[in-house]
Formats: C-alpha cells, structure tokens, sequence
C-alpha cells in the first residue's frame, strides 16, 4: 500500500519516475497520462481532478516538489497531495450575476446549472465523454422543458393557440397608436358583413351642407343620405338648385351671411360660397362679405354646436402660378380676390383650432367637373364646353388653350370630402395631380360628343393662371384618399348627364 503522508511522497514518485522510464504502463486517459484512482498501485493516493499537463517527452525524473511552490499548486483538502497544474487557474469574477448564484465563475450563453453540480464526483461527470458542456449541447436539452411551460402561462394571458414551442402563429404588423376615422369611410360601412351574429352599422351623423343645393354640395348630400346619416341642407338658392336637393334631406333656405343655428349638428360641410372669379374682380367687397364674413358665421354657429368644419378652398386660385404639381406648403400667391378671401377663410379655420382647440380641416379643390354643374359659371369649363357641343354651337377659349388645368371628377370630390370628417385637422389638396391644357379638354369633349368643330380663341381674362396643378399625396397618406375617375371616364359621365336632361 503507498503511504498517503507528504513524507513518503518524494519516494513514491521517484519510483513512478523510474517506470515510466521503462515504458511501464500507469494509466491512460484522453491522450495523457493521468494518476488514475483505479490504479491498484494508487491504492490509498487521492489526487486532485485537475487535467495534467501531456508529457510528449517524459523527463527522465519528475523533480521534487519544493514546498515554496505550493502557490501555483491545487491542494485536495481529503488528502494534501499536490499535483502540479498545467495551466494554474484564477478564479474569475462572475460576469453575470445569476451565473454567480450557480456558482460558475464564466458566464456562458447556454450556461444552464447540471443536475450533479455540487456532487463529489461532479467533475468526473464534466469530464466524461458527452458530459458537462458536451452534455449541455445535445440538441433538446434544454429546450423540451420549456416547452411544456410555454403554453400554460401563455393561455392565462389569452388565446395563444400553443400546442407546442413550435407552433406561434404569425403576428400581421398594424399600424401603431393610430386612431379609428369615420373619415375613411366614405358610405356606411358594415364591419360584420358575412358574419353569422348581429350586423352593427356605424352611427348616422347629423351632417350640415352649407350650399347643398348646388354642384358639388348636391353630390355631398345625396352620399350623405345613402350611407343612413341625417342631413341639413343650407342654401339661399342663388345659384343652387331647389330641385338638386334629395328629398330625404331637410333645406334651410337662408344666406349664411345672417347667422345660423346649428344645434345638434355634428359635422358641417360648408360649400357656401361665391365661386366665380371675374365676380371677385368686379365686385371683392361683395366676395368678401360671403367668403370671409359667411365663413366666420359658419365657424361660430359650428362652436357652439360643438361640430367640426369641412371647408372647401381653392387650389387653383390660391397657388397662383405653379411651376410644377404644388403641394400644401407651397407659397400661396392668389391672383384674384376670390383666391384672397378663400386663404382668408382658411387662417380663420386654423385660428378656431389653435384658440379652441378645434379640429376643422381644409381641402383645396383642383378644377370639378361633372353632372349638375352649371354652364352659367365661370369654374365650369367641361359643362360650357358640353352644353355648347350639345346644342352645335361653336365653343370659346380665352388665350392660346395652351393653359393648363387640374381636372378632378366631382365623384373623387365627395369621396375626399366624406374622408376628410373625423380628422384632427389640417390642409389637404383634392385635385388628380395631372394637368391638361384647355385645348386638349376641347378635344376630348369634343370626342366623347362625336363633334368635329374648332374652337374660337379670344382675349385671356384678368385674372387666370397660366399653370395649375395640384400634388395630391397628402390627402393620399393623411386621409387615405385618392382619385379613382380618370378624365375621359369623367367626361363621358357628364356627358351622359347633359343628354338625358
């Protein structure tokens, strides 16, 4: 038996010097030789489990070892044998705080604490083949039991359809912190169409039409009404029509230059106006006093009653001349005081939302065509083109024709406007972003016609701009809006009007 005593320890490894001189076997182990503890010479020797540096070319005698070396030995408390150590270890300060609580002095990415940590035989389990960290790298270790918890703490939150680890549904990305608009929709709106329980329809509104009686507001009436809203018409039929009004809506045969009661009104489209340019040029007072002063009484009666303003502006009055499709910061330079009183209409709306906190919204129309305008008026260019095609008279345009307009179809219109109710605000331009000069509109009205005549050129008025067009884009993003009829769509639909009247 060898003696265990730090005194017989020089002898007992003097003669292990000796045998491994002899190529006398000890004990083989991962390609080193070790001072196994199944080695019946080691009877009794209990050494630490500290991997021993591989002698590739024994020495021909292991040296004592001097007891000033104990500081870069690793002494086994059981037994005070010391083994010199290939590479001395330092402890390293835990980069992790939970590894630290395990006791690991290296943080790993998959560092999960074995089973056996804390064992007496615990680093014979680490040193073993496919044990310790080899061990830890078998595919599921450590993935099957957190599968099984997954599902349960996932089901008390909600509906996670978990059979598995493995079985997530896909999430479809939303649009963040974005609020619900009745504007987006421009007619009634079954959310629940096709579904097997009740079918909910959104809550009518109680809408006012300042000029329903007209072009435009006729078109905004009557989509009102059929997607189930409440409607108030306002007009003092100066050049609306009574018999444009839809039946199912209330008229109000009043100027809005006198005050109004809008009690109970939710949403005022206000369309009232005086439209005519070279009215302005002859007559700005008179423009101003239903343009601006119409305005402000329209913003006061809608504060009161609590309700949002949707304004109809210019686009094509108040850019002046563009250079290229203008967008709502562009500088705003009106030619004419139509264009005048409109901009000052709309620093009137954007005061009430900055004095009271209101959320009335601006749309700046680009040139409207389409059934019920009347020829009479200045702004309806498609229907005089028309209606004299009609009747075969000669058509009139005044300057080269080479001057470009914004057409957009009075259907695209009343969409644009329907979207903008329910937002918090703003300008928007309504127009096609496509121009055309007036002379190809000659033409095409003349096509869908099947007339063959030229037009007559006279003198350009005061007042028209050369180029007029509008960027669109806003309205796209903003209110989700976009223009749908193209122009020669557009016209045969006029045209279409104009026959069957």
């Amino acid at each position: 038996m060898l003696s265990n005593t730090l005194e017989d320890l020089p002898g007992e490894l003097d003669r292990r010097s000796r045998a491994v001189e002899s190529d006398e076997p000890l004990r083989e182990g991962g390609g080193q030789l070790l001072v196994g503890l199944g080695d019946p010479r080691a009877e009794g020797l209990v050494l630490a489990l500290d991997p021993v540096a591989g002698l590739a070319q024994p020495p021909h005698r292991l040296r004592r070892i001097d007891q000033e070396q104990e500081g870069a030995v690793r002494e086994d408390p059981a037994d005070r044998v010391q083994v010199q150590l290939e590479h001395p270890l330092d402890p390293e300060a835990a980069r992790d705080p939970l590894v630290g609580e395990r006791r690991v002095e290296v943080a790993v990415a998959d560092d999960v604490g074995a089973a056996g940590e804390g064992r007496g035989d615990h680093l014979f389990d680490q040193l073993r083949a496919g044990g310790g960290e080899q061990g830890g790298l078998r595919p599921g270790r450590d993935l099957r039991p957190r599968e099984d918890q997954l599902p349960d703490p996932l089901s008390s939150i909600g509906s996670a359809r978990l059979a598995g680890g493995d079985d997530v549904a896909p999430v479809r990305r939303e649009g963040l912190g974005e609020q619900p608009r009745l504007g987006r929709f421009p007619r009634a709106v079954d959310p629940f169409e096709g579904h097997k329980h009740s079918r909910p329809r959104i809550r009518a509104l109680r809408a006012i039409v300042t000029g329903g009686a007209g072009f435009i507001g006729s078109h905004v009436v009557d989509a009102l009404l059929a997607r189930g809203d409440e409607v108030l018409v306002i007009d003092d039929l100066s050049s609306g029509k009574r018999e444009n009004v839809n039946d199912a809506a209330r008229l109000d045969e009043r100027d809005i230059r006198a005050g109004l009661e809008l009690d109970g009104a939710e949403v005022v489209f206000h369309l009232a106006a005086q439209a005519d340019v070279q009215t302005s040029m002859r007559r700005p007072d008179f423009d101003a006093e239903v343009n601006v002063l119409g305005t402000v009484r329209v913003l006061e009666a809608a504060r009161e009653a609590g309700a949002q303003v949707v304004f109809t502006s210019t686009g094509g009055a108040i850019y002046g001349e563009c250079d290229g499709p203008a967008s709502e910061d562009a500088p705003r330079d009106p030619l004419s005081p139509y264009g005048i009183a409109k901009l000052c209409g709309e620093e009137y709306l954007r005061g009430w939302n900055r004095i009271h906190r209101a959320g009335h919204v601006v749309l700046r129309l680009a040139n409207v065509y389409g059934p019920r305008q009347e020829a009479s008026l200045e702004g309806g260019v498609v229907a005089i083109f028309l209606e004299h095609l009609q009747r075969g008279e000669e058509t009139v345009i005044f300057g080269d024709g080479l001057q470009t307009r914004d057409f957009v179809y009075v259907g695209d219109v009343v969409s644009a406007l329907l979207a903008a109710a329910g937002a918090d605000g703003g300008v928007f331009n309504v127009g096609t972003g496509v121009e055309t000069t007036v002379l190809d509109l000659n033409r095409a009205c003349a096509e869908v016609a099947g007339a063959g005549a030229e037009p007559r050129f006279e003198v350009a008025r005061l007042g028209d701009v050369r180029r007029s067009v509008l960027d669109v884009s806003l309205a796209e993003h903003e209110l989700g809006w976009r223009p749908e009829v193209g122009l020669e769509d557009g016209l045969r639909l006029t045209w279409e009007s104009i026959r069957s009247e």
